[in-house]
């Protein structure tokens, strides 16, 4: 027996590695030498003898099988040779230690039958402990030992017997499929990574593949790519068909056909941000602002003249402008059309900033008085406020307030109204900021009518104050 376990462990270690595993349907068929070792009541000398064995795996763990001897022996007594013969039925754990080698434990039905020297048979139950090393795919040899306890004994003895007994042999693995022995989906005959920890996604050869691309992972150079995606061999995708992976494409919905750079955008020469194919201004200077639909440079004002040839880039919505992109000014006074209160000017007069002539007397529109008062309606608050701003934008002009009525009532009356007007409307502009010496008053009252007096529209245009530069 010494000498057997010897053997098994030198094999353990001469014989490369290789899976010791079976799968479920793998048929043994084995051989075996067997030492017996009879219990002292049969009086029976210890023997060598053979015998044979047939095993299905229900399991890659475990298995059905039964076994059959003949080990010729003789009486103690020397009365004659008897001839034992052996069988079991159980069932088998083949529990693996390391790759190639299996511890294996058993137990099931036990059956002895003994004749020649005398006739008798036994039943009871066995048990089995041993070693299982793999050879290759499906060849192992094992070795184990075995105890039966006899408790339906021969006739000739009082009490239940022991037997022991010690085998070696080969066992011969036929059929069976191949099996998955890192329980990843993929058979271990074509798993290219056989030892995959639990849980991993793997492609079709059993090698993780995390985005489950089919391309393992030790060769995918996109491993995000998302689920369904059309690849290539490195496992990338190009949803837009241009050449470049979608890892690298700056644009990734490049219409089919379109010809495109190493980013996978159309060429744009001037870097404009427009592609050539829809660039209608493609020589555009750099870092000029351009219209995304074109390639042109921008009108920011949107005056209709660009901005490369606007001399005024920020004229206001709808001012009408000449070919510079400035605002028209009709006259040519110096003041755009928009503010230009004299449109008309003489070519050479001189202006204001409203565009009259410097002379010219400016109606405070909108200016009234309670009837017959010189005090001021609150109405009155918003033009000459707008007033005030003109006077404050000419600083070095000094003004004459010049106050006027109709012709209704007495003349000296309506002078010292006008008077009075005038002066309140000097006074608003003086506690509005205006310089008090900058203003004087007249009182003309009826003498300087601007419409007809006999119409009710003549004598309220005849009802007014003005500001009138002096010369």
């Amino acid at each position: 027996m010494s000498r057997t376990l010897k053997l098994m462990l030198a094999l353990a270690v001469m014989i490369p590695a290789g899976a010791y595993a079976q799968h479920r349907g793998t048929i043994e068929l084995g051989a075996f030498g067997r030492y017996g070792d009879y219990d002292d009541q049969f009086g029976l000398d210890n023997a060598a003898g053979y015998g044979a064995r047939l095993g299905f795996f229900l399991s890659g763990k475990t298995s059905l099988e039964a076994d059959g001897a003949l080990v010729p022996t003789t009486q103690a007594s020397g009365v004659g040779d008897v001839d034992h013969k052996p069988f079991h039925v159980r069932l088998l754990g083949n529990l693996p230690i390391g790759k190639r080698m299996a511890f294996l434990l058993g137990a099931g039905w036990a059956y002895n039958s003994f004749s020649k020297g005398f006739s008798e048979t036994e039943n009871g139950v066995g048990g089995l402990a041993g070693l299982r090393i793999s050879l290759g795919k499906r060849l192992s040899v094992r070795g184990e030992v075995i105890a039966d306890y006899m408790f339906d004994q021969a006739s000739n003895v009082a009490n239940p017997t022991f037997h022991y007994a010690a085998q070696a042999g080969v066992s011969l693995m036929l059929f069976g499929g191949p099996g998955d022995q890192d329980k990843d989906g993929v058979k271990d005959n074509v798993d290219r990574c056989p030892n995959t920890p639990a849980g991993t996604r793997v492609e079709a050869t059993g090698c993780p593949d995390a985005d489950g691309d089919g391309v393992p992972d030790s060769a995918d150079r996109c491993a995000n790519t998302p689920t369904g995606a059309k690849i290539d061999a490195i496992g990338c995708s190009d949803a837009d068909g241009d050449g470049v992976v979608d890892p690298q494409d700056r644009c990734p919905n490049t219409p089919a056909g379109t010809q495109v750079d190493a980013t996978g955008c159309p060429p744009d020469a001037d870097k404009d941000g427009v592609p050539d194919a829809a660039d209608q201004c493609p020589n555009t200077p750099a870092g000029v602002r351009v219209d995304v639909t074109n390639g042109c440079p921008v009108d920011a004002d949107g005056d209709g003249v660009l901005n490369a040839q606007d001399r005024c880039p920020n004229t206001p919505a709808g001012v009408a402008v000449d070919a510079n992109g400035c605002p028209t000014d009709s006259d040519a006074d110096g003041v755009a059309d928009a503010v230009d209160k004299c449109p008309g000017t003489p070519a050479g007069a001189k202006v204001d900033a409203t565009g009259c002539p410097e002379s010219a007397a400016i109606v405070l529109t909108g200016v009234t008085f309670l009837s017959g008062s010189a005090k001021l309606t609150l109405n009155s608050q918003g033009p000459l406020n707008r007033a005030v701003q003109e006077l404050q934008a000419r600083p070095d002009t000094r003004w004459v307030i010049e106050g006027h009525t109709d012709n209704v009532g007495n003349r000296e009356a309506n002078i010292r109204l006008s008077k009075a007007r005038a002066d309140a409307v000097r006074a608003y502009f003086i506690s509005k900021g205006v310089t008090a010496t900058r203003l004087t008053t007249v009182g003309i009252g009826p003498d300087q009518p601007v419409g007809p007096n006999d119409s009710a529209d003549g004598r309220a245009r005849n009802r007014r104050v003005q500001l009138r530069p002096q010369q």
